[in-house]
């Protein structure tokens, strides 16, 4: 039936384009044939127009070459005269204002065999194109642009136009939950929904009223349109997709009837879903008197009237997605109307192995892929970002001419998705002296990380990634929530590893770790400002202050922070000094293979208690 619909449409859209095109045709050779009978000379001198008005001449050449009989054949414009003599020479003559001159010239003449006198159309001198354009446009020309014009303004205005179809070919998915990997929170909020979409009219006997609309909120990518798409799925009806930006048109009045042709629509194909993704590009109402705000509070009131106007049973839910739920008019979002927000997260680490597993199912891997490393180090990537991964690892395999995608591949794409760019070889340039210091940075990260049991290293490495030199790379087995204050300072602890380790071995510091500070002087000030962990302050929140109180009052959080910030150096300095010899060994290591692995971090580690393994 849609091939079908679709083939209608076709024919329809074509033969209504042929129509206008022959109507042109039509009226162009109208306006542009041959007079019957007209004398071919007159016609040839039309034609050949450009001829004549390479030479102009004034009124009196004129005259004289008519009356010796030089003249072959003369005709005449409105504007100017051409002028053919005997011996093939032409000219032309302004006669704008010696009409009445070259009439007393001819009239003598009219009577012989020479000159031949005729009457010509509009000719005009050579020109630019777009001169000669607007020359000849003909009155039925110009009479024709009129309908073609209105027809054109009334397809523009058609409420279906750039719709794509939408409205009328809407499809009952395949997709079910199954497929919505992780989100489970929100998929068991939707299961009412489900079961009010299979059986409406069991929801209407009992007097109990579904939901109308359901706000989707999440992270770009978090698989909003994927999970809109299962609960047709699931129940069974059609599913109906849009943008709230389609809704909006360059002529007034139209996004309203948009609005009205979709419920129409929907009505009609009830039980189903409509589902507005970028719900949010409705915008707001405002006071403004513009058009365009205008335009904007019509159609967001013509979608409160319709959602207002469903019955008990109809069988209509609207899903509308959006990235930040408070950018959306209050209006819409009060009991009645979209009266319930789902919020989808970030996969944890458990639903990011699945998905791993699911998207690699379609590649030829070589090997066995240990999908937890992989989803540990994808901590923070939606499910888009994932499958994006997923398919640059196949692109890399696919360049490097590789028989299966690896390991390998994975890893290093993730690298590049996370770090902002593939790692560079390209350390020649960099001196013996800097080189050690950046191997000494990385392996103070490492060491220290390791002691403090921060999480799984994967690897350590002194090749340059985007705008870091280095990199210690440190995943954790489960996605934390919520962190004590031991393991904020733990943290910050490791972050002034670098740093530290520099000022131990090469006894000075550098540059390189003005990251690791900023992130530690933000935690410091987080600590005493938000997290309670202040000893002056107490249990106190700046962040629950008006924005107008909070000035001039960050003087006493910030010495707090700097002492916190001392306290955890101090501890850091102890432990680099305590464990020196895994240190030296492992910065060792780095400066010979460049990139290593956790293993090798907690090797060093347990070898620094041997004298042996020290000496070597």
């Amino acid at each position: 039936m849609k091939s079908l619909f679709s083939n209608k449409k076709l024919m329809k859209t074509a033969g209504a384009t042929l129509g206008i095109v022959l109507a042109m045709i039509l009226v162009w050779m109208s306006v542009t044939a041959d007079e019957p009978g007209r004398s071919t000379v007159a016609a040839a001198m039309e034609t050949e127009s450009a001829s004549y008005f390479v030479t102009e001449r004034d009124f009196s050449a004129l005259a004289n070459d008519v009356k010796s009989g030089k003249a072959r054949s003369v005709g005449l414009a409105t504007e100017y005269a051409l002028v053919s003599l005997e011996d093939g020479k032409r000219y032309y003559v302004r006669t704008e204002t010696h009409r009445a001159l070259v009439a007393e010239a001819l009239k003598e003449r009219l009577t012989s065999a020479a000159p031949a006198v005729f009457s010509l159309g509009n000719i005009q001198p050579p020109a630019p194109p777009l001169t000669v354009l607007g020359r000849s446009l003909s009155p039925v020309l110009l009479t024709l642009l009129g309908p073609l014009l209105i027809l054109f303004l009334i397809l523009q205005m058609n409420p279906m136009r750039g719709m794509g179809g939408l409205f009328k070919t809407a499809d009952k998915p395949d997709t079910r939950f199954k497929d919505v990997i992780g989100v489970e929170e929100a998929k068991e909020a939707l299961q009412d929904i489900v079961a009010y979409l299979k059986r409406p009219q069991k929801f209407a006997e009992l007097g109990a009223k579904a939901p109308k609309g359901v706000i989707l909120e999440g992270h770009f990518g978090a698989g909003k349109t994927l999970l809109a798409r299962a609960v047709a799925g699931e129940a069974g009806v059609s599913f109906i997709a849009l943008s709230g930006s389609d809704f909006s048109d360059m002529f007034l009045g139209v996004g309203v009837r948009r609005v009205k042709k979709l419920f129409e629509l929907a009505r009609k194909q009830a039980p189903c879903v409509i589902f507005i993704d970028e719900i949010d590009g409705l915008g707001r109402r405002s006071g403004g008197s513009s058009g365009a705000e205008t335009e904007n509070n019509r159609i967001i009131n013509a979608l409160l009237v319709e959602l207002d106007g469903f019955k008990s049973g109809s069988g209509i839910v609207v899903l509308g997605a959006t990235n930040n739920v408070a950018s959306l008019d209050p209006a819409l979002i009060r009991p009645g109307r979209f009266n319930r927000t789902c919020h989808l997260g970030l996969p944890d680490v458990d639903e990011r192995q699945a998905l791993f597993q699911m998207y690699a199912n379609s590649l030829r891997m070589a090997g066995d892929a240990d999908f937890r490393q992989l989803a540990r180090l994808s901590a923070g990537l939606s499910p888009a970002s994932i499958a994006n991964a997923v398919n640059s690892a196949a692109l890399l395999a696919a360049k490097e001419d590789a028989p299966a995608v690896t390991q390998v591949h994975l890893q290093r794409t993730l690298e590049q998705t996370l770090m902002g760019g593939p790692s560079s070889p390209g350390q020649s340039a960099l001196g013996a002296e800097e080189r050690e210091r950046i191997a000494v940075h990385e392996a103070g990260h490492a060491v220290i990380a390791s002691v403090l049991g921060l999480g799984v290293i994967e690897k350590v490495s002194i090749l340059k990634r985007g705008q870091a030199l280095g990199v210690t790379w440190v995943t954790q087995e489960q996605d934390a929530t919520l962190q004590s204050e031991p393991a904020v300072r733990a943290r910050m602890t490791m972050l002034l590893a670098g740093r530290g380790a520099e000022a131990l071995v090469l006894k000075t510091g550098s540059t390189g770790a003005a990251n690791d500070l900023e992130h530690v002087s933000r935690m410091a000030f987080r600590m005493v400002t938000e997290f309670g962990f202040s000893r002056q302050i107490g249990p106190f929140s700046y962040a629950g202050l008006p924005d107008q109180e909070r000035h001039g009052i960050h003087a006493e959080a910030i010495v707090e922070a700097r002492e916190i910030t001392k306290d955890v150096e101090i501890r850091c300095n102890e432990l680099l000094v305590e464990h020196r010899g895994a240190l030296e060994l492992l910065t060792a290591e780095l400066l010979e293979h460049e990139t290593v692995t956790g293993d090798v971090v907690r090797a060093c580690v347990a070898a620094e208690s041997t004298p042996r393994a020290l000496a070597a």
